[in-house]
């Protein structure tokens, strides 16, 4: 593919590349320069295949999520689909500019799977680890504490089966200097998290949780508290919007167009009063379990929907990517932006390093695929 050079690249952006990857023990550096400077110069409005890697012993799973750590520019990926025959509960973490996977740890034997003398569901041997399960929309980082923070519980594990049922499920946090996993008391909120949805408000360091209600848990705080009402958000993604300082949720669990929408305010006051908006503009078929990211450059949201199913086809062929501005409140399609469908998905971020939307793709057989695309509004 033959790029455009785009104008000179922001200052900002170059010296925040360069920092980073002064920070790094690689010796391939020439390389990681060149894969920032690859990144800061695509062409618009285009998904590029940044990585490929083919089905092996680890692929992308359905039912995990994705994180973006803003300190190190990483992707970083936790989850299992959980039934009989996937173990996986390692983090995986993608280094963009090195184009690589790195994988942290090894998975957690079953026989060490256990309920611990405080009641929680743990695994490990040496160290504790959390169970395989299905991590959906909960799966963020923690700029503050520097660390991987997952809110799932691990209902679909057939081992639960065999086990005393937990007294509760803790939020797990891993510590990405240490590689360590440890527990957040999760007594003090909901019973259990499946299936729960989570955004990160970076500025308040405030992490929202939709489960059994609106929930907001500060980990600097050690603290987290019930604020409000929430929509069932099995199967919908939260992202919140730093602009007007909202909560959105997409998607649902039988599929809509539509979009809950939430400004917190001052808690409790005002934390009850969800909108419910129906966009207008180019027609978004309706959607479930969709890849979502808000671009901090532009204001606006991204999001990749799987096409209308054909009767020919069990399944859809491709998915179309559009853009939802909540000033306007309307959908916009991308051209020229067709994909591989991507199924249940909740693997999309947006890297402010770069100014860059990257997706997830892949399933058991096709592997994992790493996509980017620069969006440039007209």
């Amino acid at each position: 593919m033959r790029l455009r050079i785009l104008p000179p690249l922001p200052l900002a952006a170059i010296v925040l590349t360069v920092f980073l990857i002064g920070c790094t023990d690689s010796s391939d550096i020439e390389d990681q320069l060149d894969n920032s400077i690859f990144l800061l110069n695509l062409p618009p409005n285009r998904w590029v295949r940044y990585h490929e890697l083919k089905s092996g012993d680890w692929w992308r799973k359905g039912h995990a999520g994705l994180a973006y750590d803003s300190t190190r520019g990483s992707l970083l990926v936790f989850g299992s689909d959980t039934h009989g025959d996937d173990w996986d509960n390692v983090v995986h973490e993608f280094s963009i500019r090195r184009r690589e996977w790195v994988h942290h740890g090894v998975n957690a034997n079953p026989s060490s799977y256990r309920i611990n003398s405080e009641g929680y569901p743990v695994a490990g041997n040496m160290d504790l680890v959390p169970w395989a399960m299905h991590t959906y929309d909960g799966v963020d980082y923690d700029r503050v504490l520097d660390a991987l923070v997952i809110v799932a519980s691990p209902d679909h594990n057939p081992i639960g089966k065999k086990l005393p049922a937990p007294q509760s499920h803790p939020i797990w946090i891993f510590k990405l200097k240490t590689k360590k996993w440890s527990i957040f008391d999760g007594k003090q909120g909901p019973r259990r998290y499946f299936g729960a949805a989570t955004a990160y408000d970076e500025e308040n360091n405030n992490l929202f949780i939709c489960k059994s209600g609106l929930w907001v848990l500060n980990l600097k705080k050690e603290k987290v508290e019930r604020i409000g009402k929430a929509p069932n958000c099995l199967h919908r993604t939260m992202v919140f919007d730093s602009w007007r300082r909202n909560i959105n949720i997409f998607g649902s669990y039988r599929g809509t167009s539509n979009i809950s929408r939430l400004h917190p305010g001052s808690f409790p006051e005002g934390s009850e009063n969800w909108e419910e908006i129906t966009p207008e503009g180019d027609y978004s078929p309706p959607y479930s379990k969709v890849p979502v990211a808000f671009d901090e450059k532009t204001g606006v949201f991204l999001l990749v929907v799987d096409d209308p199913k054909s009767p020919a086809k069990k399944k859809p062929g491709a998915a179309t990517t559009f853009i939802y501005d909540p000033e306007t409140n309307t959908y916009r399609k991308l051209k020229d932006t067709k994909i591989p469908a991507v199924g249940m998905n909740f693997m999309m971020t947006w890297d402010k390093i770069h100014g860059v939307f990257f997706l997830l793709t892949g399933n058991p057989e096709d592997g994992i695929s790493v996509w980017v695309l620069r969006l440039v509004r007209n």
